[in-house]
């Protein structure tokens, strides 16, 4: 059964319900700060967010019995900055579109308000491994002056192409890559049997929204980066502006329980 709403909220229409996911599609535990134009939020269950309002929507809130016909369904772009306060997630941007659809006879589609948008919450450095999970731990640095590189998109497949991860880089040029539940051994040569797989990173660097320290700045750059609430990277449209390149990657081998680590020197175009 569904918490009661404080009684200000029962005659206004909420507006999208968003549900937070680890690597491991587990609903993200713990606080969550939430910032976004004009958005209120109201946290439930499992990771769970009501969305109540935002800008550019607020004849949506109002109109409890029946929504406007504008905007058109996820014609409006709302960004949504979102905080962890556990440290196993990293912060994160997400473009939440709005309105959803409040047909009931649409009620199964994933753009339907009575479905929970699901926003998957990278994991930070201080991810733990559970189960056969393979933890690769990256460093990305820039290759002429060794400066840390935050906001980096740190992404990785298996040659197979069946496992895939992807983080973003701290202040400290740091990320972790979960690949969750991954087989014990795997296919190889022969009808034979090999207790890892080989994979491929890859680093992609925005210098719009990069930032670059050095060694000497890291410590006040991960304390100024703790704070922030605002102007994270945006993983989605990232990825999708930047497509991976895998092939040109640096290679690590996956392994159930194991925590390979190594670093990547991103050369400036």
């Amino acid at each position: 059964m569904m918490g009661m709403l404080a009684p200000d909220l029962l005659d206004r229409r909420a507006l999208a319900c968003i549900r937070l996911v680890d690597a491991y599609g587990k609903p993200v535990s713990g606080p969550v700060t939430i910032v976004g134009d004009g958005v209120r939020t109201f946290p439930k269950d499992n990771g769970r967010f009501v969305v109540l309002a935002a800008a550019g929507l607020e004849a949506h809130t109002a109109a409890f019995l029946a929504p406007p016909a504008t905007p058109a369904v996820r014609a409006r772009h709302v960004l949504l900055d979102l905080t962890p306060a556990a440290g196993e997630t990293a912060p994160r941007r997400f473009d939440l579109r709005l309105p959803r659809d409040p047909d009931p006879d649409n009620a199964d589609d994933s753009n339907s308000l009575f479905q929970p948008a699901e926003i998957e919450m990278l994991p930070s450095p201080q991810a733990r491994q559970t189960g056969s999970a393979c933890l690769v731990h990256v460093t990305v640095l820039r290759d002429d002056d060794g400066r840390a590189v935050e906001n980096a998109l740190v992404r990785g497949r298996s040659d197979d192409g069946l496992f895939t991860a992807r983080a973003v880089t701290n202040a400290r040029g740091e990320a972790c890559l979960v690949f969750a539940s991954l087989p014990l051994a795997f296919p190889g040569a022969g009808a034979n049997v090999e207790p890892d797989l080989p994979a491929r990173l890859i680093a992609t660097v925005d210098p719009a929204t990069a930032r670059f320290h050095a060694p000497a700045d890291v410590a006040r750059a991960a304390t100024e980066a703790a704070a922030r609430t605002e102007g994270h990277v945006d993983p989605d449209s990232f990825a999708t502006a930047s497509p991976a390149d895998f092939a040109a990657g640096a290679a690590v081998r996956l392994s159930a329980g194991r925590q390979p680590s190594l670093t990547i020197e991103w050369q400036a175009p």
